[in-house]
């Protein structure tokens, strides 16, 4: 009887074995009978490895894996996250925190009900019109469903851009390796942008796990999350928020709706805000550079890897492999990014507190927790910062919220939401540190206009009337025959 992958006897054949055996068994493998050359290279003492190296390959895990690997270095086709992988991930990480929930109806309507408060009281203070839909309370899960398919779409030309950095530094790498391995590795840059997808993969994973349990709604990264303009709320978050608060939950929950509502607003009444957000992150991400140095000095500082700890592999921190060491268009970029990043979040906060003021006591506390919550462990850290390193400034989220204040009292709510109107009107860096200028100018801008238009009124009507007094009938001069030929006038020569 022939015995199977799984038979007890391969399994103490393997844990029998010398390890540096199995090494090249792996290697005869994935590289062939034809690979002498490439065993002899790795094999000894030159490559170390633990003793109960022959316990983590069964003959049917080391075929399994040989194949893979295979495939991987051989690969032709483009590869890329696995992003049903990563979802899986950021589900698993959530279950391992203890933070799955399960949302019951009596908080889905407690939540849905401080929506609909929510939207009457911020008609008083834009003229953004409300989404039409009713809005939404998600549990954790169900905020990792709904907000997957947008944070991929923030992450992937970032993981694409880091995957083909790291192939063309394998590929460089592999030419000066011997012929025969060289041959034998066939696309090696392939094989490490597989690898580092699915290193990624399961960083990015983990960092929509931490958005799920730590966001209070849909966009509480400055860009909505949800395919959809409505509002969403997610009433376990913001529980566990408001138990260390000296306010009511009820209270920190109609003003999170609030916020959430007048960002929705927002994006909902300028169409071209989301897709602009969305598409610079892209600009940016093509030109992020690997720090390779940085990258030795991790792998250095992490030691020797626990070979019986294969999964620990996932642990490697990837988020200091991005130097912003770009060319000046692409800091441009940047900061174009952050300025409408803060504009966004100081309009939200400026608005939420002209709407909530006539109705919630402690008002003015809860924004300043909001501040504070903002400026320190907010969820859009663990995009912005962590997988983008794109820094959101406190100072530049405070001055543009008193720039949105300040607009209110210059202008009036509708001609200041009017600025969202095209990104030009919006102000610059400079503006946000000196609003007075920006008002005083646009106020000058406006005057000239005005009277620009008076001009154009009152030589337009000069025209007219004009040309309606050359066409009314009036007297002929002397000497000019009358309309009916009447030469009564006309000189008695002329007669």
């Amino acid at each position: 009887m022939t015995n199977t992958p799984n038979d007890h006897n391969d399994s103490h054949d393997s844990h029998s074995q010398d390890p540096n055996e199995i090494w090249k068994n792996m290697l005869r493998e994935i590289f062939g009978e034809d690979s002498a050359e490439i065993i002899e290279q790795f094999g000894g003492s030159a490559f170390p490895l633990p003793p109960d190296f022959g316990q983590m390959f069964s003959p049917a895990h080391l075929s399994a894996f040989a194949q893979q690997l295979q495939r991987m270095m051989n690969s032709t086709e483009e590869n890329q996250i696995d992003w049903a992988a990563c979802r899986n991930v950021a589900h698993s990480m959530l279950a391992r925190s203890g933070r799955v929930d399960q949302l019951d109806a009596a908080s889905a309507e407690k939540a849905q009900t401080a929506l609909r408060t929510a939207s009457l009281w911020l008609d008083v203070s834009t003229i953004f019109d409300p989404p039409s839909g009713t809005g939404a309370a998600y549990s954790r899960p169900e905020m990792i469903n709904h907000s997957f398919e947008t944070i991929q779409q923030l992450l992937d030309p970032v993981g694409r851009n880091v995957g083909r950095a790291f192939a063309e530094m394998m590929n460089k790498q592999a030419e000066a390796l011997p012929e025969a391995l060289r041959n034998a590795l066939g696309n090696p840059g392939s094989f490490i942008a597989a690898t580092i997808f699915q290193v990624l993969g399961v960083q990015y994973g983990e960092s929509i796990a931490e958005l799920a349990a730590s966001s209070f709604g849909s966009t509480d990264t400055g860009v909505p999350l949800m395919s959809s303009s409505d509002p969403v709320l997610v009433p376990a978050n913001i529980a566990e928020f408001s138990e260390n608060l000296s306010v009511g939950a009820d209270e920190a929950m109609l003003y999170v709706a609030v916020r959430e509502c007048a960002a929705t607003r927002l994006f909902a009444g300028v169409p071209w805000l989301r897709p602009r957000i969305l598409d610079t992150i892209a600009e940016i991400a093509s030109g992020f550079e690997v720090n390779f140095e940085a990258i030795s000095e991790h792998i250095r500082d992490m030691g020797e890897i626990d070979m019986s700890q294969p999964l620990a592999m996932p642990d490697f921190d990837m988020s200091n492999i991005f130097t912003l060491e770009l060319n000046p268009d692409q800091v441009d970029t940047v900061e174009r990014l952050e300025l409408l990043l803060a504009l966004v979040v100081g309009w939200v906060e400026e608005i939420s507190a002209q709407a909530v003021a006539p109705h919630l006591p402690n008002a003015v506390a809860l924004r300043e927790m909001f501040s504070r919550r903002y400026a320190t462990n907010n969820p859009a850290k663990h995009v912005w910062e962590a997988q983008l390193g794109i820094e959101l400034n406190p100072q530049r989220l405070r001055e543009a919220a008193t720039f949105w204040q300040q607009a209110t009292r210059e202008q009036g709510a509708e001609e200041r939401d009017r600025l969202w109107s095209h990104p030009d009107l919006l102000p610059t860096a400079n503006a946000l540190e000196n609003p007075a200028e920006f008002f005083a100018s646009d106020a000058d801008s406006s005057q000239s206009d005005i009277s620009a238009e008076l001009d154009s009124f009152l030589a337009q009507l000069f025209a007219e009337n004009s040309e309606q007094t050359n066409d009314v009938p009036h007297e002929p001069k002397f000497g000019e025959p009358h309309a009916d030929g009447d030469d009564r006038d006309l000189p008695p020569e002329q007669s």
